[in-house]
């Protein structure tokens, strides 16, 4: 049960959109009192890292073509599918050169769908 205390504020005078003057009132109002509010919940440990679904054997030290190859095999050929998987992978990671790299990868599945598409 969440203790409520009354607050009082004055809300001062205005004009309204239609030209209307509105006088200064007092209000009150119920609010939750200060530290009664939950503590958030952390996430559990297995929740922290990007879990993909589709499992690629992509690796940053591996050529650009190889990269590539992999992830349309994994992917079963859907160009979308690998670019938005390497585009999350470059939003979650903490490591620069893996970023750069899934970011390309991405930037260049999406360029080649958009060339399919067409």
């Amino acid at each position: 049960m969440v203790e409520t205390a009354l607050v009082t504020y004055k809300r001062s005078a205005y004009v309204d959109q239609y030209g209307n003057k509105i006088p200064a009132t007092t209000v009150k109002r119920k609010v939750a009192k200060k530290g009664t509010r939950r503590k958030r919940r952390k996430p559990s440990k297995d929740k922290k890292w990007l879990t993909p679904k589709v499992h690629s054997g992509w690796s940053k030290s591996q050529p650009a073509t190889t990269r590539r190859k992999l992830l349309l095999k994994a992917h079963k050929g859907d160009l979308l599918a690998a670019a938005r998987s390497k585009q999350l992978l470059a939003n979650v990671t903490q490591d620069e050169p893996t970023r750069e790299l899934a970011l390309k990868d991405a930037q260049y599945f999406f360029q080649e769908y958009k060339k399919e598409k067409k």
